[in-house]
């Protein structure tokens, strides 16, 4: 499902700082992390966001009853090229300056099967909020949870990169929060 560069961004909002009581202690920010890929000139660009808060409240025998929230600092951005992440940084793209934080709140939480979750939400990006819908998979490591969320979003409808022949409209979310 497409929702704008939001997925691209979810990658930077949900990771970290998860808060879920149920099982045991915080955030392993260690491993928890946002990432997206991207097309760009036929070849696979993948980048992350350094610098994010996310916030889990997970009720496993009432999955309604569990949220998602998240803060991603877009001056955290990183390609693994400075001169790449630099140009990103710019009004074209993530306006840092002007935009320092994409945010998600969820709105409705509902079971997928015996491990997933379906989290409706709404996703902010240079101060446009789309609805999102991503896919949680949750899995038991001992002691902690793992919330592996999928998204997908067109960047266009955040206004991230303009049109670009060469670029691709679809990017795809994937976070890890280890709690």
């Amino acid at each position: 499902m497409k929702s704008s560069i939001l997925i691209f961004l979810f990658y930077y909002l949900f990771a970290p700082n998860v808060v879920a009581p149920v099982y045991g202690p915080p955030n392993n920010f260690e491993e928890s992390y946002i990432k997206f890929n991207i097309r760009n000139l036929g070849l696979n660009v993948e980048g992350a966001f350094k610098s994010f808060k996310t916030t889990v409240n997970y009720n496993k025998s009432q999955p309604e009853k569990s949220s998602f929230s998240a803060e991603i600092q877009t001056n955290s951005i990183d390609t693994g090229i400075n001169k790449r992440d630099n140009h990103l940084k710019k009004a074209e793209y993530f306006d840092v300056a002007k935009y320092p934080i994409i945010s998600f709140q969820s709105t409705k939480v509902s079971a997928a099967g015996e491990d997933g979750l379906l989290v409706l939400g709404d996703l902010t990006i240079k101060g446009k909020t789309l609805p999102i819908t991503l896919n949680v998979t949750i899995a038991d490591k001992g002691s902690s949870k793992e919330f592996n969320i999928k998204g997908e979003l067109d960047r266009r409808d955040y206004k991230v990169g303009g049109s670009s022949w060469v670029m691709s409209d679809d990017v795809y979310l994937d976070l890890l929060i280890v709690n």
